[in-house]
């Protein structure tokens, strides 16, 4: 268990980083360091918005797993339940079929690039974040299926 609970604080480290990085975005544009404050119109204001939006969802999303893993660091039941639950070998499989990490990483990995570049071109930031959703999207169809299949 000693092993894993390393592999929890690497994780907790990696999702600290991703949270200051949503903070220091999140900072720029209400500082205005992308301009988006000279543009006129409803998309301006929809950007910024849904900028906001997806970056405060995803520190949130980032937090509870901070204090999940913390949690379970300190108590040995919750932390061999959560070892059992992350190696069970039936979820593994679904979430090996269905694209599981990689898709969600590169997700996650889309979703910042299109909050910082719609910032200069609308057009990046609508298709980045179209992608990003389908991407979640099909993800999500797939464990489905394959949670019914197996």
């Amino acid at each position: 268990m000693e092993k894993y609970k390393l592999v929890l604080k690497k994780r907790i480290i990696i999702l600290a980083g991703l949270i200051i990085l949503a903070a220091i975005l999140q900072i720029c544009t209400f500082n205005n360091v992308f301009g988006i404050e000279g543009r006129e119109g409803f998309n301006a204001g929809m950007m910024t918005e849904f900028q906001t939006g997806l970056l405060a969802g995803i520190s949130a999303i980032f937090i509870y797993l901070i204090i999940r893993y913390n949690l379970a660091m300190r108590d040995s039941t919750k932390l061999k339940k959560l070892y059992n639950i992350e190696h069970d070998e039936r979820r593994k499989e679904i979430k090996q079929k269905s694209g599981g990490n990689v898709i969600i990483f590169s997700s996650v990995i889309i979703i910042f690039g299109g909050i910082i570049l719609g910032n200069y071109n609308e057009m990046v930031f609508y298709s980045l974040i179209g992608c990003a959703i389908f991407q979640l999207n099909l993800c999500a169809i797939l464990k489905i299926y394959y949670l019914r299949r197996y």
